[in-house]
């Protein structure tokens, strides 16, 4: 992970793995977390899972995917977020856009 350098003036990039759980499949929630993560220039994917969750993977600058995760927390309206798990990845991906899955 790059972290911000004010010498530098270096834009700081994190990379981060999310599993959601609650009321988050059937009710346009990976639409929401797409559209959350276009407006705000993330680069990634959502996508359900078996177990009745929504993962995603997203990279980007640190306080707009920090801002984007507490966003997903929150939900969309029709869905109905119990929990989410958040890990910090050491590597990047460099995704070319934001996808469902």
């Amino acid at each position: 992970m790059l972290w911000y350098d004010e010498k530098k003036g270096e834009m700081t990039l994190i990379h981060y793995h999310a599993i959601v759980t609650g009321r988050v499949q059937g009710v346009g929630f990976r639409y929401f977390v797409q559209g959350e993560a276009v407006n705000r220039g993330m680069k990634g994917w959502v996508r359900n899972t078996d177990e009745g969750h929504v993962e995603l993977k997203v990279e980007g600058e640190q306080q707009e995917v920090l801002d984007f995760l507490k966003t997903v927390r929150k939900g969309s309206p029709f869905s109905k977020v119990t929990d989410i798990q958040m890990e910090p990845l050491t590597e990047f991906a460099h995704y070319q856009d934001f996808r469902i899955r």
